[in-house]
This record gives structure tokens, C-alpha cells and sequence, in this order.
């Protein structure tokens, strides 16, 4: 009995070890996916783009969606801050490659 509990424990030490391993490898991931958003956004900056991350409304029947438009001359993009990293970065990257695939001259 004394054996079984002592397996028992140990299996549970190396899940919780594998539960912290996890938990860390998702830190990690995430905080690369933050850089990675930062460096789109500093990017887009450099084209003259104004980036924004702002809670989109949301209702019923009503599904927010990133976006992008021109206020007063202003290229703004306004990115759902609710939406998982990886759309963001997806997201923003299409959009600044688009971008860069257009001619200088916008209309």
C-alpha cells in the first residue's frame, strides 16, 4: 500500500512538472506573439499607418471584425483587442503586405 502511494505521488510530481514545462512554453509563446504584434505595428508606423488595439463593440447577432480606414487623410487600422494573438498577427500582416504590394500613390 505504502509503495502504491509513493508511485502514485510521483506520477502526480512529474504531471505537475509537465503542467509547469506547459505553462511556461505558452508564456513564452505568447510573450514572442506580443513582440511579434509590436513589430507589425511599428512597421505599419513606418508606412504612415496608424495601428489602434481597442475592445470592438460587441452584440447580439453582431460578430466585431479588425478593420481598416482613412480618417481625415489618416490610414488607421483598428485592431480587436479581444481577438487571440495570432489573428491579430495575421490579421495586420496581410494587411501591411497588401500594402506594400500597392503602388506608392493611394487613392
Amino acid at each position: 500500500m505504502q509503495r502504491e502511494m509513493s508511485q502514485s505521488f510521483y506520477k502526480s510530481a512529474g504531471l505537475a512538472d509537465n503542467i509547469r514545462k506547459f505553462i511556461a512554453a505558452m508564456a513564452q509563446l505568447k510573450h514572442k506573439q506580443q513582440l511579434r504584434l509590436q513589430e507589425l505595428i511599428g512597421a505599419a508606423k513606418q508606412m504612415n499607418i496608424e495601428v489602434r488595439t481597442e475592445k470592438l463593440l460587441r452584440e447580439i447577432g453582431y460578430k466585431p471584425r479588425s478593420g481598416r480606414c482613412r480618417i481625415n487623410g489618416q490610414e488607421l487600422i483598428l485592431i480587436d483587442r479581444d481577438a487571440p494573438l495570432s489573428e491579430q498577427i495575421d490579421f495586420l500582416s496581410a494587411l501591411l503586405a497588401e500594402e506594400e504590394r500597392q503602388p506608392s500613390g493611394r487613392t
